[in-house]
This record gives C-alpha cells, sequence and structure tokens, in this order.
C-alpha cells in the first residue's frame, strides 16, 4: 500500500483560489448583482425605478464583469480595482443609493481588496559561497 497523498480536486481548487484576488472579484460580483436585484424586484416601495434603474443594471453589469476580470486575469486588478472603486462612489449617486447602500459597501470593500491583493511569490535562496 502506498502511503502517499495524491492531490484531488480540493487542492486544485485552492491553488487557484490562492493564485488570484478571490474574495475581492467575489464581492465585486455579489455587489453588481445586488444592485441588479434592486432595481429588478423594486422591494415594493420602488415602484418606478426611471434612470436609476437603468444605471443600477449597467453598473451591476460594469461589477461582475470587473470581479470575473480579477478571477480570470490577477495582473488586471489594479485596473478593475481603481474602476470599481469609482463606479461604487457613482452608484451612490446614480443607482437608488448604491443598492440601498449594501450592494455600494461590498463593490467598494471588493475594489479595495483588488487594490491590496499581493501574489505569492516563493521564497528566494541566497547564494551560498562568495559574491560572485
Amino acid at each position: 500500500m502506498s502511503t502517499a497523498i495524491r492531490p484531488g480536486p480540493r487542492s486544485g481548487w485552492r491553488a487557484w483560489r490562492r493564485g488570484r484576488p478571490f474574495t475581492a472579484g467575489l464581492l465585486l460580483g455579489l455587489g453588481g448583482l445586488e444592485l441588479i436585484c434592486v432595481s429588478w424586484v423594486g422591494l415594493g416601495f420602488l415602484r418606478f425605478t426611471g434612470t436609476a434603474g437603468a444605471a443600477s443594471w449597467a453598473l451591476g453589469t460594469l461589477f461582475v464583469v470587473a470581479g470575473v476580470t480579477t478571477w480570470r486575469n490577477p495582473a488586471l486588478r489594479y485596473f478593475s480595482g481603481v474602476l470599481a472603486a469609482v463606479m461604487s462612489l457613482v452608484s451612490l449617486v446614480a443607482a437608488n443609493l448604491g443598492g440601498l447602500l449594501l450592494g455600494f459597501l461590498l463593490t467598494a470593500v471588493g475594489s479595495a481588496l483588488a487594490l491590496a491583493w499581493i501574489p505569492h511569490q516563493a521564497p528566494s535562496t541566497p547564494e551560498r559561497g562568495g559574491v560572485r
């Protein structure tokens, strides 16, 4: 019998998740979906959404795209993080108070996490011996 541990699907998922700003993309996507859902459902007291509804759909879609971008191409995390930070401030004014503040908070934290994420680098081994 072999006692070697074979890598399973869970270790592959873990490696993929750690190699990119996963939480940032998740929060950006959830914030975008929340903006869309607030304008779509209406919550009963928002009978007519008007231009705020169109802005919610547009901004929500852009947030979801920014979240997927941080997952698919982590090198573009600065671009999508800055874009999401600006759009989250715009959503306060244009999209029903940023999706009743919940969408704004999710996207603001997601954009901050995208900007703060640093890729994991393998430790370098120091050279032995003298100066070359």
